[in-house]
């Protein structure tokens, strides 16, 4: 049986210095269900191995705890290899017990955040955990639903990538539409054009202008060679009110957004 002690860790607790407070091996739930009422969610964080400093603030008086708080900030989860993959909001610690996992760890209860993952999402969650794409497209086979929960994790898994460098001014990147049948598959389709596999280049339309100032991989002017355009000018219909109180549909704003930040777009 492989010992606790060299089992990758899912989880890291972490303090508002960004601290590491202990290394958890699992969460139970860390995937919430709508919530029918206003009552707090709490997670259990499971065999987490706590740093001295939340060992003595666990073993501590209740008087010594409220004197010398942990400063309890979030969950971080870790992918198969261990490296960052999004951060999850915790409030605080509200219960603990020896994990039964292991008896030199402990179990956890904390109140859970706002920006839990729905119960739904687990599967694309675990897909992202397990192995980050290594692929483009890889996000095509889902259906709706599943596209946009992708687009929140690359949204949030972008944030360890943030301000990385730019590829040159004038470049050329190539946009597969294929499988442009609804907005959040553009956005992952304009991320891996700009960034590879699983990139992130905006999930919305401000965020789309955001990037498209630079430090997110590309930096104008450039040009997009947008292959299968004819797919999205089919699908991206949803029409939005501009400054000129003029409904425009998403694909012809978008293609507005791209021009006033002076990318060439080539529709193929």
């Amino acid at each position: 049986m492989e010992r606790m002690d060299t089992v990758q860790p899912k989880f890291l607790l972490i303090n508002e210095d960004d601290q590491v407070l202990g290394a958890c091996l699992d969460a139970e739930g860390f995937f919430v269900e709508p919530a029918e009422s206003e009552q707090p969610v709490t997670i259990e964080i499971l065999g987490c191995l706590p740093a001295q400093r939340l060992r003595a603030y666990l073993e501590g008086s209740e008087r010594c705890c409220r004197r010398n708080p942990v400063g309890l900030e979030g969950l971080r989860m870790l992918d198969a290899a261990g490296e960052p993959l999004a951060d999850f909001w915790v409030s605080r610690i509200v219960d603990w017990r020896p994990s039964r996992l292991d008896p030199e760890r402990v179990d956890i209860v904390a109140l859970w955040g706002f920006d839990s993952p729905p119960a739904g999402a687990r599967h694309v969650w675990e897909r992202w955990r397990t192995a980050r794409p290594d692929r483009p497209n890889q996000w095509a086979a889902y259906g709706p639903q599943d596209r946009r929960e992708w687009l929140t994790i690359v949204g949030r898994s972008s944030f360890w990538r943030a301000g990385r460098v730019d590829h040159p001014p004038g470049s050329v990147y190539h946009l597969d539409g294929t499988h442009v049948t609804d907005e959040a598959a553009f956005y992952l389709a304009m991320g891996e054009a700009i960034n590879g596999p699983g990139g992130y280049f905006g999930w919305n339309l401000d965020a789309l202008d955001d990037c498209l100032g630079g430090r997110f991989g590309a930096r104008a002017p450039f040009t997009l060679i947008w292959n299968e355009s004819h797919i999205a000018r089919r699908s991206l219909t949803r029409t939005l009110e501009q400054v000129n109180d003029d409904a425009q549909p998403c694909f012809d704003i978008i293609q507005t957004i791209l021009a006033e930040r002076d990318v060439g777009v080539v529709l193929m």
